[in-house]
């Protein structure tokens, strides 16, 4: 009775005859699991609730994700630079709408380089379909992005530029089980660009057409529950054109790091560098301005839980 067990045997007996013994865990969450829960959409909803998320973003910085941002969500975004155009503001923004858990319908600003040499925010309106796969650690995610290039114009002297790009992204995402801090994004971009130009008559001097396909590629390292780093690289269209030559397609290089900062669950601040490099180049070489060869970006990105605040308003959309 002196080496301890008489004590530890009545103490078992005793939480046996409670039932505390046998009593179960809570079983652990899986962390996507806890990733992808919807917004909470109940009439008797706070907005801390309703804010509280969680949110997830559709993409890097140009790339798509294999994700949407989710069902009764609007999510609005934009980044600026004023380093590329000195005096000028270059800007690129996403508006999304997401539809069930699986798609999602936007417009927003595609990336190029432009005849000016400056990565140029292309419009475009488009669908993004995440594919409806077992959300697990280790097991890759697949997305299809399609974004309709809208006209772009620009003007050199005399000249009318119309540059248009429309995308179709392949994407896949794959998350670690032990190394859940580290997301790698990958995918390939079919971009039909195309590249008018017209004299101050109106008149078309001359027009080209271009099918590339581009690889791109990312990653994000989770630094702690608020910030993580984020970087992408891939090859984008590359317009080039000179007076007294045809227009011309080639291809270039943009690159960007940069961190990702959550001040709030529904509120994300960007600052990010970006790297420019031409490619594949055909005749003319590299029309104005040169290659930017590096920027520095700031952006955000805000989520609108519309569902849920409509719910709690009026009582539609409810769960």
């Amino acid at each position: 009775m002196t080496d301890g067990r008489f004590p530890r045997t009545a103490a078992l007996v005793l939480l046996a005859s409670t039932g505390l013994a046998h009593a179960e865990e809570p079983a652990a969450v899986p962390p996507e699991a806890a990733t992808d829960a919807p917004t909470v959409r109940r009439r008797t909803s706070t907005l801390a609730e309703i804010y509280r998320g969680p949110f997830r973003s559709s993409r890097l910085f140009a790339m798509p994700t294999a994700d949407v941002v989710g069902a009764y969500v609007m999510t609005v975004s934009g980044e600026g630079s004023l380093l590329q155009q000195p005096g000028a503001l270059t800007s690129a923004g996403v508006l999304a709408i997401g539809f069930g858990d699986i798609a999602q319908l936007e417009y927003r600003h595609t990336s190029a380089i432009s005849v000016e040499g400056v990565t140029a925010p292309v419009p475009a309106v488009g669908v993004q379909l995440a594919i409806p796969l077992p959300r697990r650690p280790g097991i890759p995610a697949f997305g299809v992005a399609f974004r309709l290039g809208v006209p772009r114009d620009e003007q050199i002297d005399a000249f009318e530029l119309e540059e248009k790009v429309t995308d179709l992204y392949l994407v896949a995402r794959w998350r670690g089980g032990a190394a859940g801090w580290l997301t790698l994004h990958g995918g390939t971009r079919v971009s039909s660009a195309s590249l008018t130009v017209t004299d101050a008559m109106g008149l078309a001097i001359g027009t080209v057409e271009k099918r590339l396909v581009l690889p791109t590629g990312g990653l994000e390292l989770q630094m702690n529950d608020e910030a993580k780093l984020v970087a992408e690289a891939g090859l984008a269209p590359r317009f080039m054109w000179m007076p007294g030559a045809d227009p011309a397609i080639g291809y270039g290089l943009l690159a960007r790091l940069g961190l990702r900062w959550s001040v709030l669950p529904s509120v994300i601040f960007d600052g990010s560098i970006g790297y420019q490099q031409e490619v594949g180049t055909v005749e003319p070489p590299a029309g104005r301005g040169g290659i930017v060869q590096w920027d520095i970006r700031l952006g955000a990105e805000v989520f609108v839980p519309w569902g849920a605040l409509a719910c709690r308003a009026t009582g539609a959309f409810c769960d």
